[in-house]
């Protein structure tokens, strides 16, 4: 299930469903650093990498052969989606095709908002709200979509398929199912490519890689102050004075 559908009130035509990840800032790998290079640590679902590719298919759900021309030459190698050891000799190119479909996706001017990422800022490590506290990232499908990519390609020479890559090959085959027969069964793909890791998420990045696709003016000084607390939340937020 998705964390948020927006609909049409007057028709009840469900419009987008968006993913919603909490997030505070400073995380623990970066509370220490200077607070330019503060992050935040985001963890996703399965569902999440399901959902990713469910955009990326309704961009082309008019031209499958779109997907096909960029999947076809390295998903047709692929004899056994379960090995580890045959999928690990191909996750670069996979992580490529991907990156490929992205850009066309971009020049088509095509992305989605996929992920809303509200971030709450406190003083470093101290449970204490920074005077300037709150604010909210949207990531599109195609800008989700190349934090896989990246976390993929720049693991060089691996030995196993970490969560990242694995992702990128959930995503990947997905696409490549519904492009080549039109049909997705994503259950059976998350279930039996796990290359030896549990299922219970399918990647986590922290702060210190997310400064690096989230710096900006927002991120060093969010815009909402923290007296707004008292007209967000009711009761007046339980902020002491």
């Amino acid at each position: 299930m998705t964390d948020l559908v927006v609909m049409n009130r007057s028709t009840g035509e469900c419009l987008r469903g968006f993913e919603i990840k909490l997030t505070a800032l400073p995380d623990n790998s970066t509370c220490e650093l200077a607070e330019e290079e503060y992050g935040c640590e985001i963890v996703t679902r399965p569902d999440t990498i399901v959902y990713l590719a469910c955009y990326i298919v309704s961009t082309y759900q008019h031209d499958q052969r779109e997907i096909l021309k960029f999947l076809d030459p390295v998903c047709t190698k692929i004899q056994n989606w379960e090995s580890e050891r045959e999928v690990l000799k191909y996750v670069h190119q996979l992580a490529k095709a991907i990156d490929g479909i992205s850009i066309s996706i971009v020049e088509a001017k095509k992305q989605k908002p996929f992920v809303i990422q509200p971030i709450w800022k406190t003083l470093g490590k101290k449970l204490e709200l920074h005077p300037n506290c709150f604010d909210v990232f949207v990531w599109s499908d195609v800008a989700f979509a190349r934090l896989l990519v990246d976390k993929t390609e720049e693991a060089k020479n691996p030995e196993s398929i970490d969560r990242p890559m694995r992702s990128t090959v959930w995503l990947a085959r997905i696409l490549y199912d519904y492009a080549s027969v039109g049909q997705i069964d994503f259950e059976e793909i998350i279930d039996q490519m796990t290359y030896k890791t549990k299922n219970d998420k399918a990647f986590a990045v922290n702060g210190r890689v997310t400064n690096l696709y989230l710096f900006c003016d927002q991120l060093l000084k969010p815009r909402m102050k923290r007296e707004e607390i008292r007209n967000i939340i009711l009761g007046g937020g339980g902020l002491v004075p």
